[in-house]
């Protein structure tokens, strides 16, 4: 009897067509870089973000980063001049046609500064939102805002460590002694940087912080969960909404401007019941905070900017007698340094008492009078009616 040979068969598979083992690898990586990069992209071009009118991104989105640079690239096309600055520029205690790109513009009577300012951007800060996702800052006219409050301890400047900070504080914040002090804008600073010792998050934290800058998908998932999610984490919000589609939450359209401020305070700092406040001030050498805005004249140059610093305002009668002479030499300082630089400056004036909210902060009249004295030293002169 013959054997009757088998036919050898094909491995077993469910799919009509198998891949290589290469095959897999390449579609591995194209199905990356479309979810990583692709997608984000397309969302970009996708998404409406309503900038109209006297537009400033709105408390609720102070940390989102995305939307940021994409009002960023919007506002380089539209407005010839930008304002960069803390929430003194973007105007703490008044509303969107109070703020000072907002009076300048009134003034002009055309559109020409966007108010770029966001709420607690010291310039640590500021150098991260620069570098990382304002790039497309250049050769513009450029108003930047400085705010020596940074400097006023070790605390504000970052430059404590997080044994010292019990020491650091002064008397008068006793009460706070035990309290780690909050970071403004923590994802913008240097995560490896061994002069930040007041930064200390654990490692994972500060990797998770690098791969949104440097990946556009983590970035655009940072923005979705802020914008529609209240900041929750996607599988708590899942697990507390477990009848809703994730998906039904979010749109297309952000309406990102703030809205809430929409009264002018009238209240001054004696009237708030704020007391006398003795800051030993740090000096120009001594400060990360001074440190970092070289840094950012640096960059904002090289990026063939025309630049021009507003020092101030800070609200000389909340100091003590010593402090306040600690202060005026400061000033002069920070003036000396621009001067040799030469790079245009504004040093604001004092104001009458009542009209500072706070330390830093002024009320819609105090915001009239550093409108005025701007518009008077011709910062802005070739927009300005001859």
């Amino acid at each position: 009897m013959h054997k009757i040979k088998k036919k050898k068969r094909d491995p077993f598979s469910s799919n009509a067509v198998r891949l290589s083992n290469k095959e897999i690898l390449v579609t591995a990586i194209f199905t990356i870089v479309i979810v990583l990069f692709a997608i984000p992209c397309i969302w970009s071009k996708m998404e409406k973000i309503d900038t109209s009118g006297q537009f400033r991104i709105a408390t609720k989105y102070r940390a989102d980063y995305w939307l940021y640079q994409h009002w960023v690239d919007h506002a380089v096309k539209k407005h010839p001049v930008l304002f960069l600055g803390d929430s003194v520029v973007w105007g703490m205690y008044v509303d969107n046609n109070n703020t000072i790109p907002a009076k300048i513009n009134k003034a002009l009577g055309k559109d020409v500064v966007a108010n770029l300012a966001i709420d607690g951007l010291h310039s640590i800060a500021a150098k991260g939102l620069l570098e990382n996702y304002a790039s497309s800052i250049e050769n513009k006219k450029v108003i930047l805002h400085y705010n020596p409050l940074w400097m006023q301890s070790r605390i504000t400047d970052l430059s404590y460590t997080p044994v010292e900070k019990t020491i650091s504080l002064d008397d008068d914040e006793a009460d706070n002694r035990n309290r780690e002090p909050q970071i403004n804008h923590p994802r913008l600073i240097p995560q490896f940087s061994y002069e930040i010792t007041a930064y200390n998050k654990k490692f994972s934290e500060r990797a998770g912080v690098l791969r949104e800058r440097y990946i556009p998908f983590f970035a655009l998932q940072n923005h979705l969960r802020l914008t529609f999610f209240d900041n929750d984490d996607f599988n708590q919000w899942i697990i507390d909404h477990p009848h809703e589609n994730p998906l039904s939450k979010i749109s297309l359209k952000v309406d990102a401007c703030e809205r809430n401020k929409n009264k002018n305070r009238t209240l001054d700092w004696r009237a708030s019941g704020i007391t006398k406040q003795n800051w030993q001030w740090l000096e120009l050498e001594d400060s990360l905070q001074w440190k970092a805005f070289q840094q950012i004249i640096e960059l904002l140059r090289k990026r063939n900017n025309e630049l021009c610093v507003m020092i101030g305002p800070i609200n000389p009668y909340i100091l003590t007698p010593e402090s306040l002479k600690l202060y005026r030499d400061l000033q002069k300082k920070i003036c000396l340094w621009l001067k040799s630089q030469k790079i245009e400056y504004v040093l604001i004036n004092d104001m009458p008492s009542t009209m500072y909210a706070d330390a830093s902060h002024p009320l819609a009249k105090g915001y009239d009078l550093i409108t005025k004295q701007l518009l008077q030293e011709k910062i802005l002169k070739d927009y300005q009616k001859k």
